[in-house]
């Protein structure tokens, strides 16, 4: 309806990668056709720096992180996760960038940053989800150039931390 929930472009010297991570590990058909697709995008790259752009994070700290059932729903599912990594380890991956958990987050794990995008409208509060990162509502600003990548967390004119306690009436 409103696009497609893959995609691909090169610009600024990148490449850039759309994935829909929300399929991921369900084995409904466009799951598969994702990964096909994935496969034959990736071909194509040229040796230029890859961004990546899920909704899901691939992982808290480390792919072999272990899988909860807290964590299941929080990030990229195994199997799914490490097929990914064995995908983007053939390219010069630098950056993954997600959203979904709420909190902002900022790390590099080898020569990938992984950038969590805050929440655009409230928090959560830690009885539903515990800090792991920084709990604030704001937006990221990327910025590319052939050879660098500058990151900015800023906040929309007007925009102020809410949580979500305090939108449904809820006292802590």
């Amino acid at each position: 309806m409103i696009g497609e929930d893959r995609w691909r472009f090169d610009a600024a010297g990148w490449c850039f990668i759309g994935l829909n991570s929300l399929i991921m590990n369900t084995g409904i058909e466009s799951e598969a056709e994702q990964f096909g697709w994935l496969a034959s995008e990736l071909g194509r790259v040229n040796g230029k720096p890859v961004a990546l752009f899920l909704h899901k994070p691939l992982f808290l700290n480390a792919p072999d992180d272990p899988e909860t059932s807290d964590t299941a729903i929080r990030y990229v599912p195994q199997p799914r996760r490490r097929n990914l990594i064995e995908m983007f380890s053939k390219v010069d991956l630098r950056l993954v960038a997600s959203g979904h958990v709420h909190q902002r987050r900022d790390f590099t794990y080898r020569n990938t940053r992984h950038v969590w995008a805050p929440s655009t409208g409230f928090i959560l509060p830690e009885r539903i989800q515990p800090v792991i990162g920084i709990k604030e509502v704001g937006l990221v600003e990327y910025r590319f150039q052939p050879d660098a990548l500058e990151v900015r967390y800023v906040k929309a004119p007007g925009q102020t931390d809410v949580d979500l306690d305090s939108l449904i009436g809820r006292k802590p």
